[in-house]
């Protein structure tokens, strides 16, 4: 439905302003083909096809509200936008799902040039709008006079069908791993190295969680999700090569059966290991779909030399394509093995401490915003050197802002006296002494956000 980005129409002379803001008169042809040419559907066709196209493309303004396209109806002409912005919606059973909102200079409803299928969306006014129209009946008059048309249409719909049979064969592959209560990471992991496919793989999901809902109790879903995230966390470290000076434990506890934060951590070469505890915004299905991309993401990126490269290459794939509007708050270091040094970049989370052998503690503070909402954004990375029997714990805010029945918050005071408390001891217990202190505080009140804890003692 959308075509590549461009500058929107800027020409001085037409975009005299009207009382709603919008220009008053269409650009002048030649504009129109320039704009046209931007676009997959109508760049391999010949300048003279161009202008005959942009001769024939007509002018309509419509106010913010006004529904412009309806999924399901025929479709026979398609929009591009001049002005303006408009909301894209679909429609599932019960309810309409939005998808993305666009503006200048996007095609929107361009199915309806080239095929006589239905909508595949519906379109809503956002803000006031001015629009090219381009008819389907135009252009098959026109490939008459001039065959290029007809062979760039062709050429454009062979294009999209291999990109659908594509798409298609994912599709398959993911239906099948849910339909065995599975979950391939290896999927995942491909469809983030595709064009656009983080945006194709959140439609196609959609579709396939309504099947899930026709077919199985939510019950039944919650646990096959469960299953899905468990599988996601790493196995323990071993006790033996690159780590075997290295005592770490981690555990997490979802508010319900699958919550949004993770941790991760591996073994990036003889001398360096990667962590990473993560909490992304929200809960339910959508935290654990956003937090299974968070971390491949993070898994791909990560790794040993330029590190804030690395982290705004994370960040970058993380923003994009966002239509949900998600983030993630995330701690991710990188230990050298040998000398102690920690290299860490911390994008709004929660300060990890460091535990020091002989006693105290420091905090590690954030060095940029939470990964995906700013597409483009440079972040700092910090260092740290752990010494022989000093501990680093990193906790989601499930911890610090867990509730007791009375509404008071655990807060830091409190954690950090657990931590005192743990001093000097194994990772493991660390984390123990955490969670028990936790829990008892809470005395039965509802978990209300998801707890993570991950405790690293250095004993190189």
């Amino acid at each position: 439905m959308i075509g590549p980005g461009v500058a929107p129409y800027t020409d001085p002379d037409v975009q005299a302003q009207a009382q709603d803001g919008l220009a008053r008169e269409a650009p002048p042809v030649e504009e129109i083909a320039r704009l046209l040419a931007e676009h997959p559907i109508f760049d391999k066709f010949d300048r003279e096809s161009l202008l005959a196209v942009a001769a024939r493309c007509g002018f309509e303004t419509f106010p913010a509200g006004q529904p412009i396209m309806r999924q399901g109806e025929r479709g026979t002409f398609a929009y591009l936008i001049l002005e303006g912005t408009v909301d894209v919606f679909v429609d599932i059973p019960g309810d309409s799902i939005y998808m993305a909102t666009v503006g200048p200079p996007v095609i929107i409803g361009e199915l309806g040039t080239l095929t006589d299928m239905p909508r595949t969306a519906t379109i809503v006014v956002k803000s006031p709008l001015a629009v090219l129209r381009i008819e389907r009946d135009s252009l098959i008059a026109l490939t008459v006079e001039y065959p290029s048309i007809s062979a760039g249409i062709i050429d454009e719909l062979g294009h999209r069908l291999h990109d659908m049979n594509n798409s298609l064969a994912y599709l398959t592959y993911a239906a099948t791993a849910l339909k065995r209560d599975e979950f391939d990471p290896v999927m995942l992991d491909e469809l983030t190295r595709q064009t656009g496919a983080l945006a194709a793989f959140a439609r196609v999901f959609a579709d396939m969680a309504a099947e899930i809902r026709a077919k199985q109790s939510r019950r039944q879903e919650m646990q096959a999700a469960a299953t899905i995230q468990n599988s996601i966390l790493p196995p323990p470290l071993p006790r033996s090569g690159p780590t075997e000076m290295i005592d770490l434990h981690a555990e997490m506890h979802p508010a319900r059966e699958i919550g949004g934060d993770f941790y991760d951590f591996f073994v990036i070469d003889d001398t360096h290991l990667a962590l990473t505890l993560a909490d992304v915004s929200g809960k339910g299905i959508p935290a654990a779909l956003f937090m299974a991309v968070s971390r491949t993401v993070l898994r791909t990126t990560g790794g040993v030399g330029d590190m804030a490269s690395r982290m705004m290459a994370a960040n970058k794939l993380l923003a994009t394509e966002n239509a949900a509007c998600m983030f993630v708050t995330t701690f991710h270091a990188v230990l050298d093995l040998k000398t102690g040094v920690l290299s860490y970049c911390n994008a709004g989370h929660n300060p990890p401490y460091v535990l020091r052998a002989e006693g105290g503690f420091e905090t590690l503070g954030a060095t940029g915003i939470p990964f995906g909402v700013v597409d483009d954004l440079p972040y700092g990375i910090a260092e740290v050197t752990l010494r022989r029997g000093d501990a680093l714990f990193v906790y989601s805010d499930g911890i610090s802002e867990a509730f007791n029945p009375e509404g008071q918050e655990f807060g830091t005071d409190r954690l950090e006296a657990a931590l005192a408390a743990a001093h000097g001891q194994a990772a493991k217990a660390i984390v123990t002494r955490v969670l028990v202190d936790t829990a008892g505080f809470a005395n039965g009140a509802d978990q209300s956000d998801d707890i993570t804890g991950l405790a690293l003692v250095y004993q190189g």
